[in-house]
């Protein structure tokens, strides 16, 4: 937390904002600095000079070396605790605040307040389906050379093709560029947001408003996500629960198979997903495999496959790895 940031912190005490355990940390800060006066009851030039002797305390405690778990260091813990969950609230805050700030008066905001998903349709022909709770701001018009639009919540993206015009989705810290793909955008558990594709290609990155220096961000192909931790701003790469097929069913070859190696119902397999599948022993190309792949599911299909070549599989990151002794 930086000192603008203080500033702020201690001004949500003065207000009566804090938690519980924010106010009484506060209080041991005021403590520490030996004053009588009560905090409740300072003028607003009392609170400047307290809140730079307070600020001063700190920073003279947390250069100080750790040589003996002392109260004064316990204390010091606490403090640093405290600080980084104030720094996430200011960073989560900094999110909501894109949000609200978001666009102009071209600008229109739909909120989905029934049960049921609901569905808007862009001028580009981007039609994007709003799950309940969410709520999205949107341009009437897309001008110029980009298009952007800002969602809180959970959402599925199908978007117009416009190589000359990127798609933006401003989501809390991220921001996902697409050039004509469909995509779902959904908060998770805590702190933690997903982007899955179905189709097409994206990248997802930390908004650089926000998080002027961050560099991280990954590409995503079809069937696969990433689940983005805010307070980490960590990245992880995963398949998707159920991943879809990639190709349209006239245009796919037959999973239908009598005696083929496992190397061609893999690469079918392979083509019909757009995931990759590797095996750890070589061997494992030479099973034969006979029988028809009917399930929907891609891994319903992998089981059939396993239970028929003595093999199992580990999903690996965004590919797939069969384990096996395999067939000589």
């Amino acid at each position: 937390m930086d000192r603008n940031e203080f500033h702020l912190f201690l001004k949500k005490y003065a207000e009566n904002r804090c938690t519980p355990e924010e106010m009484e940390l506060v209080d041991h800060w005021y403590e520490l600095i030996g004053d009588d006066t009560e905090l409740s009851s300072m003028q607003e030039e009392e609170w400047q000079e307290t809140e730079e002797r307070l600020w001063e305390k700190i920073q003279e405690d947390t250069r100080k070396p750790v040589r003996k778990m002392r109260p004064v260091y316990r204390w010091a813990a606490a403090v640093a605790a405290v600080l980084i969950g104030a720094a996430f609230f200011f960073t989560s805050r900094d999110a909501d605040q894109r949000y609200v700030n978001a666009g102009d008066g071209n600008y229109k905001e739909a909120i989905n307040k029934t049960a049921a998903s609901c569905t808007l349709k862009m001028e580009d022909g981007t039609v994007i389906t709003l799950f309940p709770g969410a709520s999205m701001k949107y341009p009437l018009h897309f001008a110029g050379t980009k298009r952007e639009v800002y969602l809180k919540g959970k959402a599925f993206f199908d978007v117009g093709k416009d190589a000359n015009r990127p798609f933006f989705v401003y989501s809390k810290k991220l921001v996902t560029h697409v050039l004509g793909t469909s995509f779902m955008i959904s908060p998770a558990l805590n702190d933690e947001v997903e982007v899955s594709v179905r189709s097409g290609r994206v990248e997802v990155y930390e908004d650089k408003i926000i998080k002027p220096n961050a560099s991280t961000g990954v590409i995503l192909t079809p069937n696969q996500k990433v689940i983005y931790r805010q307070s980490e701003s960590s990245f992880e790469t995963t398949l998707v629960e159920s991943p879809q097929p990639v190709i349209q069913k006239s245009d796919s070859t037959s999973l239908i198979f009598n005696d083929e190696s496992l190397r061609v119902v893999m690469q079918s397999l392979e083509s019909y997903y757009g995931v990759e599948i590797v095996v750890e022993n070589e061997h494992l190309y030479n099973c034969p495999f006979t029988g028809g792949l009917t399930q929907d599911d891609l891994y319903a299909k992998l089981d059939v496959i396993c239970q028929a070549v003595g093999a199992k599989y580990e999903i690996k990151g965004t590919k797939i790895l069969l384990r096996g002794k395999g067939c000589f």
